[in-house]
This record gives C-alpha cells, structure tokens and sequence, in this order.
C-alpha cells in the first residue's frame, strides 16, 4: 500500500529549521528589533488615535527626524573612534543662523547656502579635532568647552535677531514629499545615511575608524596614523553637523541664538546613536542603526504628544531610551572609557 503524498504545503524539517534560524539570527540585529519597535508603537498608535497613521503625520514625523539622523550619523563616526562630541547642536546653530540670515535678507541660492554650511561646520570641527587628537585632551572635557563656547558664538552673531522668513525654494525643501508620507528630507537623510556607511565599511579610513575603536594600541602598533583618523572623525562630525543646520533651517522655517540647544539635540542625537546599537566603548556600529534610532525617537515621542502626556517629560524619555540602550549593550562597566582621550589621541 503506497504512502499518502504529503499536503502541498508542508515544508521540509530541514526547510523550517533554517527559517526558524534565519528568523532567531534576523531578530539579534539592533536594526531588525528598531523596525518592529517602530512598527509597534506606531500600530498602537494608530489603533488608539487613527489621525497618527495619516500620510501627512507620518511625513511629519519622517521629516522631523532628519535633522536628529544626520546628527547620529556624525555622533556614530565619532563614538566609533571611542569619541563623543557634545558641540554639534551649537555648531548645527551657527550653521543655522550663518545661512539663515542671507538667506532672508539676500535670497542665497540653496547649493550656496549647502556649501557655506558644509564649510562652518567643518571648521568648527578642526577646532575640536585639534583639541582631541593634537593637544590630547579628552572628547568629553573638550565638547562640553566647545559646546559653550560655540553657543556663545550663537548668541554673538544673531545680536538679538532672528531668522523668521526664508525663500521659498527652503521651505518646500523642508516640507514638500516626494510620494505622499515620503519627505524629501528622508532622501536627503538617506543619502547621508548611505554615504556613511560606505565610507566606514568599504574603506581604509573607515575601517581605520573600527579598527581604533576596538584597541587604539593595537592599531598604532599595526601603523594606522591613529591621531590623524580621530582628527577626521571630529571634522566629518561638524560637516555633518552643519548639514544639519541647513535642514533644520528648510524644516522649521526659523533660526536663532538657541537653535539645536533648546531642542536638546545633543542629547537626542547620542541618544539615536546608542539605542541604534553603537557603544561608548568604541568600534561597533554603523550609521543605519543610528538613523532608525532617530526616526525611532520621531515616532516615539510623537505618540507621547498623542497621548497628550506633558511635553516636560520627553527628555525624561530620552534618558530612559539612553540608559536601557548603554545596559542592552552590555557595556555598563565601561562608560567610564568615554572619559578616556579618543583612541590614543596622545600618540
């Protein structure tokens, strides 16, 4: 007597362990846990207040978390290296107000203005690359001065004004979608986003980047010029910065003396950068997490806002996020290597 066929769409033990598999190993990637976090708090969302899941909300929320992405993608380069850079709101504030202002009085053209930003961030990160890796003191002392000191220069340039008008061409920049939910700031993230990532896993100063992160003596011994990477680190982190400048002055429309530090985007961008799986301790990560970590953020706090909890308890929030990040990734005991120079910045 033959034996029945077996149904149509039964699957081989072997077929379904290695799904099964493929899934479990899927599930251990901080990026893969980050799209279902997203996915669940925005179903939720959207199941308790509809409005949430709208084309225009979830535009808003994707374009609203570009300025914090493009800042994770600078904290990430930076943490990498065993950095940190608490500047990058103030310098993201000059950027700001360096444009905003001609752009306002004398209609500056966007691909200038984009250049202009690129150069003040740039040079702003010089001033913290030398500190770190040329004079050696450590990234923690020297952005906290460095913060301070640029949000001075904020204050001294506006001498009391403000950006309250730009051109057209910003503003539907900054709000205008490429298919309904899609922003073209999310493009202009991604493009960074990607950029990044290129530059760390497909070449030698990026890997360089990983490579001191991990053990700076290792590496010096290996010849890697360990001072000059963690120098570019800083520069690329205040380039970076001051794109952001420019995309939060095409988002909101408006620039002044405390734009990025009253939004607590110093804290917002570290942040994004840890809970996307980059640790203090250096030498893992990648900016794809970083960026989820920041449209995470987005998501997050906006359904705070629907569930109308007070807006004084976002940065609370945040610093839960930080905290449950930094334990996730193991490295409660070596938080106290952030106080350390960066990658051997002495040699």
């Amino acid at each position: 007597m033959s034996a029945l066929p077996a149904p149509l769409d039964a699957s081989p033990p072997a077929l379904v362990g290695a799904r099964a598999r493929f899934a479990s190993n899927a599930l251990r990637h901080r990026e893969v846990q980050l799209l279902l976090a997203i996915l669940l708090v925005g179903g939720v969302s959207t199941a308790l207040h509809p409005n949430f899941g709208s084309a225009s909300n979830i535009s808003f929320m994707l374009a609203d978390s570009v300025t914090t992405m493009v800042l994770a993608v600078s904290q990430t380069v930076v943490i990498l290296g065993r950095g940190i850079d608490l500047s990058v709101a103030p310098v993201l504030g000059i950027a700001a107000i360096g444009v905003g202002f001609p752009a306002q009085d004398h209609h500056l053209n966007i691909l200038l203005a984009l250049l202009f930003v690129l150069l003040i961030g740039a040079a702003l990160g010089v001033g913290n690359g030398f500190l770190v890796a040329v004079v050696g003191i450590p990234p923690i002392i020297t952005t906290l001065a460095t913060l301070t000191i640029y949000g001075g220069l904020q204050f001294i340039f506006t001498s009391g004004q403000e950006v309250i008008s730009i051109p057209t061409s910003y503003g539907n920049l900054g709000s205008a979608d490429v298919v309904p939910g899609v922003p073209w700031l999310l493009v202009i993230g991604a493009a960074v986003v990607a950029g990044a990532y290129f530059m760390l896993t497909r070449t030698v100063p990026g890997r360089s980047i990983y490579a001191i992160g991990n053990n700076s003596d290792a590496a010096f011994r290996a010849g890697l010029p360990v001072r000059r990477v963690i120098f570019a680190t800083y520069v690329i982190s205040g380039t970076l910065a001051g794109l952001a400048g420019l995309i939060y002055l095409c988002h909101t429309g408006s620039a002044d003396a405390t734009s990025g530090t009253d939004s607590n985007l110093n804290l917002t961008s570290i942040a994004a950068a840890l809970i996307g799986g980059t640790t203090l301790r250096g030498g893992r990560g990648n900016p794809v997490g970083g960026a989820l970590g920041a449209v995470f953020l987005s998501v997050a706090l906006t359904a705070m806002v629907f569930a109308r909890i007070p807006p004084i308890w976002e940065p609370a929030g945040v610093g839960v996020l930080i905290l449950l990040a930094v334990i996730a990734g193991g490295e409660g005991t070596h938080v106290r290597k952030m106080l350390q120079s960066a990658g051997g910045a002495r040699r």
